[in-house]
């Protein structure tokens, strides 16, 4: 940019001497009688010749542009010249650097030089017109504010360079500040990699490496409550399946001894299949909550969902005499039929257990504010405040017989399929459970 800047200014400053340089040589060749030039033309000039010139370029002449003007030949001798030190018939050696600019003039033509240096180290322009068609007109003009401009030269380069380095400069701090960051993610990550959950991120970060960052420590403590859940689950798998191995290796022995008197209780073979059916289905719960099946959405008919859910109960319905309010003024949801068909179960059969003989069961769905929803109301026991939020964790259940999976699994694939599961309840009233998802997320 510099650099431009100062060949811009070298251009200006240049047209503008050149034209002032062409111009004096045009004014000054109109000054001239052309009686003169005849005499010019039969030798050197004689003294009034001499003084008529000397009048001429004298009075066009400036202290500080046009200094001198000459008339010369085709083999660079000089016939006159505005300085009277310099001698006619004398060559006028530099103009052979500029022969090619002059011989190739038409008479009544002008050209100007490149600029250049004179003997005394200062800077000039020659302007050339052709008066006849031996003869030329030479003016030299002073271009002493070229060195000024010269100067601008340097200074410019100066800028340039420092600009750069400035630039490097500035570069290379903005890089660190990144990098600086980023190696230190780096090594926040491979921390979290070898699983140590308790390394911390960067503070004080901007920008988008704060976006990242936080991102980051989120993704930390996703893995973190994973490994936990994963650790609780593999303590509970070992607690829940260490009783029904207790009870199937005691009764195995009981048959073994019955064997040995030639007699075998059927009772204990019974026990013993409960006890492998009951396991199989712990199994399958763990397997569900840990490995849902990914969501493969479509238009559920949400009625035949419930429909098929309450001919799998009709046995208990009847046995409580329940009482079923169904309205379903939402037909269909954007969701995976088997995953609502899984949850709609869980839902009812909660719900079921809950009521009592001639207890009520409510299933509503609409949609509202770009929202649908599938309600589940039951009037049944309730559950307490301070359990409220903790049903839908793992392993959580105030059942006998239960894993404390059901929920849990529900609200997983609730998740799996974008959308939430809440619950409200008061001890002894009733229990509202509500599967909400957005209108557009289909």
């Amino acid at each position: 940019m510099s650099q431009i800047s100062y060949v811009f200014i070298r251009k200006i400053y240049l047209d503008q001497i050149g034209d002032q340089v062409m111009s004096s040589v045009k004014s000054i060749s109109k000054q001239i009688d052309a009686s003169y030039l005849n005499l010019l033309e039969l030798g050197m000039p004689t003294l009034s010749t001499s003084k008529y010139f000397a009048e001429i370029f004298n009075n066009n002449l400036s202290d500080d542009t046009t200094n001198a003007a000459f008339l010369f030949n085709a083999d660079f001798k000089v016939y006159v010249h505005s300085h009277t030190n310099f001698k006619s018939g004398r060559e006028y050696s530099q103009l052979m650097l500029f022969k090619e600019e002059f011989i190739k003039l038409k008479e009544g033509e002008s050209a100007v030089t490149l600029p250049f240096k004179g003997d005394d180290g200062d800077w000039y322009l020659l302007s050339f017109f052709r008066i006849r068609d031996n003869i030329w007109l030479g003016v030299r003009e002073s271009a002493y504010r070229l060195e000024r401009v010269e100067d601008f030269s340097k200074i410019f380069w100066l800028i340039g360079i420092s600009g750069t380095l400035l630039t490097i400069l500035t570069g290379w701090l903005l890089s660190r500040s990144i990098t600086q960051p980023l190696d230190k993610l780096v090594k926040f990550s491979n921390q979290i990699g070898k699983g140590d959950f308790s390394t911390s991120v960067l503070k004080n970060l901007r920008g988008e490496i704060k976006q990242l960052a936080g991102a980051m420590e989120k993704m930390r403590d996703d893995l973190s409550n994973n490994q936990k859940e994963k650790e609780n689950m593999l303590a509970q798998i070992a607690h829940e399946i260490r009783n029904p191995l207790g009870g199937i290796e005691l009764l195995t022995n009981l048959t073994k001894e019955d064997l040995a008197k030639g007699k075998v209780k059927e009772e204990y073979l019974n026990k013993i299949l409960s006890e492998i059916n009951s396991l199989k289905s712990l199994i399958s719960s763990y397997l569900n909550y840990s490995r849902p099946s990914p969501a493969a959405p479509s238009l559920t008919d949400i009625a035949e969902v419930v429909d098929e859910v309450k001919n799998i109960f009709q046995n208990e319905i009847k046995r409580k005499n329940a009482k079923l309010e169904l309205n379903m003024e939402l037909s269909k949801l954007w969701f995976d039929n088997s995953h609502l068909k899984q949850i709609v179960t869980n839902l009812f059969s909660n719900a079921l257990e809950a009521i009592e003989i001639n207890g009520k069961i409510k299933i509503h769905s609409f949609a509202k504010d770009n929202k649908n929803y599938i309600l589940f109301n039951d009037d049944g026991i309730g559950i307490a405040k301070e359990n409220i939020t903790r049903i839908f964790d793992p392993f959580y259940t105030t059942k006998k017989d239960g894993t404390g999976l059901g929920l849990a699994i529900c609200k997983k694939l609730c998740t799996e399929n974008k959308a939430r599961l809440e619950a409200e309840s008061s001890v002894g009233t009733e229990t509202a459970f509500r599967i909400i998802k957005e209108s557009n997320d289909e």
